[in-house]
């Protein structure tokens, strides 16, 4: 992954090296949501937020970050309002889990693959028609870029969740060949 800043709700700032030695899944939230979100925020809530949430004793590594873009994917600077939608709207909200987070997605984002660049491919049935705000992403514990995968269906949200467990599986095979 490209070095990025990001400030947190918290007012800490997240790195890549803050975020080193944790698995971090990353995605945008637009000021918008839970009306009008990338992603879909009730699914990626039930299937992936609540299980984490829930198992801290061993996924307490996983951290999510969202970004907060407005409708068309411009930073923002003011979190407050969309910390109360989350706070009111997701049971047991932990920003220490799922963490809002300013700066410009530009930093994550402007990834290439095969002449692809993620951030200014656009679509028509994209979201603001700009392919980046439905996008999430896992980036390992060595800060290498492990998956990008659409959120805004629950089929890929599930399979986004899988992902984290097979590398989750990987890295327990791993530990233990330590042992």
């Amino acid at each position: 992954m490209p070095k990025y800043e990001f400030v947190g709700a918290d007012g800490q700032l997240i790195t890549n090296e803050t975020q080193e030695g944790k698995v971090t899944l990353f995605t945008t939230l637009q000021t918008t949501c839970p009306q009008q979100c990338a992603i879909d925020i009730f699914k990626f809530n039930l299937q992936i937020y609540q299980d984490y949430r829930k198992n801290q004793k061993g996924l307490g590594h996983v951290k999510i970050i969202s970004i907060v873009t407005d409708e068309k994917g411009n930073p923002v600077d003011n979190l407050d309002e969309l910390l109360f939608t989350m706070n009111d709207m997701i049971e047991g909200y932990d920003s220490s889990i799922w963490n809002l987070a300013t700066g410009d997605p530009k930093q994550i984002y402007d990834i290439e693959n095969n002449g692809i660049n993620l951030y200014s491919t656009t679509s028509d049935s994209a979201f603001a028609k700009k392919s980046f705000l439905e996008t999430m992403l896992i980036v390992d514990k060595e800060n290498q870029l492990r998956l990008v995968r659409r959120g805004n269906q629950e089929g890929l949200i599930r399979d986004f969740k899988q992902h984290v467990a097979l590398l989750e599986k990987q890295y327990d095979k791993a530990e233990k060949e330590q042992d």
